[in-house]
């Protein structure tokens, strides 16, 4: 049986923001669509609108082209960007798939820690429609 290492990309933007991900999380899930009708003797279910997302928490960059950069100007301007997720930084593959999605960025909290901590930055990049999964 296989087994793997974490060590994703991410690219947010364009911008590869992977040396500051300390974690990352692919949430897909879809509403329970409940199509029970006369005469079933069980309940019978359909998969509905899905709602997905990624959760990133960074370790938090203020210098130009960085984390904050990057992610308060997604932020302040409300505007949808792509995130791609990408299993290793290898080329996309059978064995490195990758995650795209058009975003928009609804929580952001630039700075979360205690003194003496490193001071990271939980992100929720909320999909507007699906992700993509892609092997090539």
């Amino acid at each position: 049986m296989g087994k793997y290492i974490a060590n994703p990309t991410i690219t947010v933007n364009g911008v590869d923001l992977s040396d500051h991900a300390r974690a990352v999380e692919i949430n897909q899930s879809a509403a329970d669509v409940d199509t029970t009708c006369m005469g079933e003797t069980g309940v019978t279910r359909m998969q509905g609108l899905r709602d997905e997302s990624f959760v990133v928490t960074w370790a938090q960059d203020f210098a130009a082209s960085k984390v904050d950069a990057t992610l308060n100007a997604l932020y302040t301007a409300g505007t949808a960007h792509t995130v791609v997720v990408k299993a290793t930084s290898a080329a996309v593959s059978a064995t490195n798939p990758k995650w795209t999605a058009t975003c928009v960025l609804l929580d952001y909290n630039p700075i979360a820690g205690s003194p003496g901590d490193l001071t990271e930055a939980p992100t929720t990049f909320k999909v507007s429609g699906i992700i993509v999964r892609a092997e090539a």
